[in-house]
């Protein structure tokens, strides 16, 4: 049953990664774009199947070549919850790109592109072997690097591919680092090894080189993940095709997170890993709301948009509460890829929407009511899952984050009356939030 399951998530990057290595020419793009998403069709079938499977048994690691520097595939959580969530993302940005480039003589070389970078994405999610992982991470950052200098033409999009690259090759270096002073220290590659390795130490006998890999690890997802500074090449890459965008920030931007929660009974037994998380993610949260608030334009404000909620989403795995940050980060990229994609439609609406005066009617009395509603079910959910204040700090650190979210959903949704259906609505919107 382990080779089955390995064929089906293994089946979508193979065949993905044949296309983007099959010569392409204008005349059989149709063909390249069926083959594209039928293979990746495969890949949205497998990562239910595999959760299927992964529900009746224990998560699983399969070795594909039995040698020591092997590739090895991760059957767990987590692994095929982001799998699935790539593939769903990929189908979109993919269906998408056929009319977005409809009539570009580049259009397949284009797919040919998509499909390789989507395969490395995919193959990063399910490796369990050190090797394997910064591979599949060094195979992401080139694909996004020829997708970035698709249009050779313009002079701002070549700039910033020029930056990402320094930045991604200073990753690079960072990630083989700490896997290096890893296997060093532990003798193996496999993820569940080391896993088990690691269950013999507490953070009072913990090597220090155990704090350098922690801190490099940390490092090298601060600069996937466009964590200030290193997000200076972001802005720029606004001359790429619009899938492009939504691909980098639904989908490639995560593989910062996804490391740090991958790796999370390492980064809980270091101090310093943590402490590095909580700051630089908090400091980059901050930075990032606070610039994407004040851009002039849609996609710079996305693109600051998207610098907070990663360090947000860091800083979340700091604090220890990784299944938050897990959520965080799917529904990041759920909303990015549909922000992007729906970019030029939302511009639109944005100009009608200003244009009418009864839009901020009765705004005092929605902040009021939006503040004590909010209150009233934080209160609540505190007393009936008996949250501590004193004992259970980051839970609470969390609460209020929520609550800010909360209290903006009703403020913005409630239309110009307050009625009893709208408040109901909001209030069931507002439990869903929380109970996640």
């Amino acid at each position: 049953m382990n080779a089955l399951i390995l064929s089906l998530t293994l089946l979508s990057p193979i065949i993905l990664l044949i296309l983007w290595s099959i010569p392409y020419s204008y005349s059989n793009t149709q063909i390249r774009f069926k083959a594209v998403m039928l293979s990746i069709s495969l890949a949205l079938l497998a990562g239910p199947f595999s959760g299927l499977w992964l529900y009746f048994n224990e998560a699983a690691e399969v070795n594909v070549l039995p040698t020591q520097i092997g590739l090895t595939i991760r059957i767990d959580a987590l692994s095929i919850l982001i799998y699935t969530m790539i593939a769903v993302i990929a189908l979109v940005v993919i269906r998408f790109s056929k009319n977005y480039l409809e009539g570009d003589p580049k259009q397949e070389n284009f797919l040919s592109k998509m499909a390789f970078t989507i395969s490395l994405v995919l193959l990063f999610v399910i490796s369990g072997h050190l090797f394997f992982i910064a591979l599949a991470w060094i195979g992401t950052s080139l694909g996004l690097q020829s997708l970035l200098v698709f249009h050779k033409v313009r002079a701002k999009a070549k700039l910033a591919a020029r930056k990402k690259f320094i930045v991604a090759r200073l990753g690079d270096l960072t990630l083989i680092a700490s896997f290096i002073l890893i296997y060093l220290e532990t003798g193996t590659g496999n993820l569940s090894e080391i896993f088990i390795i690691l269950e013999s130490y507490d953070a009072t006998n913990l090597p220090f080189i155990y704090e350098i890999a922690g801190g490099l690890l940390v490092l090298a997802a601060a600069l996937k993940s466009v964590q200030i500074p290193s997000h200076v090449w972001l802005l720029d890459v606004m001359e790429t095709p619009t899938p492009v965008s939504a691909l980098l920030h639904a989908g490639l931007l995560n593989a910062g997170p996804f490391l740090i929660i991958r790796f999370a009974h390492f980064i809980d037994l270091t101090s310093f890993a943590t402490l590095f998380l909580i700051i630089l993610g908090g400091a980059s949260a901050i930075y990032g709301a606070i610039s994407a608030s004040t851009q002039p334009t849609i996609k710079n404000a996305l693109a600051y948009s998207s610098v907070g909620h990663m360090g947000f989403t860091l800083m979340l795995s700091g604090l220890g509460v990784y299944s938050a940050s897990l959520l965080h980060l799917m529904a990041h990229s759920f909303y990015k890829a549909h922000a992007f994609l729906s970019s030029g439609s939302s511009i639109d609406k944005i100009q009608v929407k200003s244009k009418n005066p009864e839009n901020r009617a009765h705004q005092a009395l929605n902040i009021l009511l939006g503040f004590i509603i909010s209150g009233g079910l934080f209160a609540l959910s505190a007393y009936f899952w008996q949250i501590s204040p004193n004992s259970e700090f980051q839970l609470l650190f969390i609460s209020a984050i929520i609550f800010l979210g909360v209290f903006s959903l009703q403020t913005n949704l409630w239309g110009k009356k307050f009625n009893l259906m709208t408040s109901l609505k909001l209030i069931f919107r507002s439990v869903l939030v929380i109970n996640s």
